[in-house]
């Protein structure tokens, strides 16, 4: 039976646990003042969960400085993403046609984001936020991925490949709850630590049970994380 790897893309595939977006920088915000406006977001609008007011102020920060919203402002400096250790490499060496796996990305980020980053093409499908669009513009938020949204789609991949056989690598408390249903139809559940905030973090999840395995964020050929993928497949 072929195996399903899900990936978290932000802090999982990439050194950053926010989704780093240029369009965003440019208007002056870097993460720890954006992190300041959605908490003051939050706290003037109680009803909002913490994705809906990320992207309520991103709107808002772009509106602001009078930037259209479009993909190709969204996606501004995608060339430019840094990835954690061999991710290209790895993702070109576990093809499907190699390897039986089939790969998924599922973000809380934006999916036209991740799907033109150089590894965009080499999974076999992107989740992730995603927008109305009124011909190039975009109007607003379509589809929001939140924590718990991340089971739903983990469980219609499974269905999807009528396939139990689930990895998935998270790298955050956001991952939870992902971390808890794969490990509870018996996948496997494996931490990804690029920083020091994810050790502590990891500490947390591995004490509730939930974690499988934690490893660096090492994607290279006879990296730890590399020889426990190739056992769980006989490869």
């Amino acid at each position: 039976e072929n195996m399903i790897i899900i990936y978290d893309f932000d802090g999982t595939l990439t050194p950053y646990s926010l989704p780093q977006y240029e369009i965003i920088k440019k208007c002056g915000y870097d993460d720890n003042k954006l992190i300041e406006r959605i908490k003051n977001e939050i706290n003037a609008n109680n009803s909002l969960n913490l994705y809906q007011a990320y992207f309520k102020c991103y709107v808002d920060i772009l509106k602001e400085h009078n930037i259209e919203l479009n993909m190709d402002s969204i996606c501004l400096g995608v060339d430019k993403t840094r990835f954690n250790k061999s991710v290209e490499e790895y993702f070109n060496r576990m093809q499907f046609s190699k390897t039986g796996i089939k790969h998924y990305i599922i973000t809380s980020g934006i999916k036209e984001y991740v799907k033109r980053t150089s590894i965009g093409s080499l999974v076999n499908d992107i989740y992730g936020v995603t927008f109305k669009r009124d011909g190039e513009k975009i109007t607003e938020i379509d589809f929001l991925v939140t924590d718990k949204k991340k089971v739903d789609i983990i469980k219609e991949i499974a269905q999807e490949n009528s396939n139990k056989n689930i990895v998935y690598l998270g790298d955050g408390l956001t991952d939870a709850d992902a971390f808890e249903y794969v490990h509870s139809i018996s996948g496997k559940s494996i931490f990804m630590m690029a920083n020091n905030d994810a050790i502590e973090n990891y500490k947390k999840l591995k004490k509730q049970g939930i974690i499988d395995e934690g490893f660096d964020a090492d994607f290279s050929e006879g990296s730890d994380l590399d020889n426990f993928l190739k056992v769980l497949i006989n490869f």
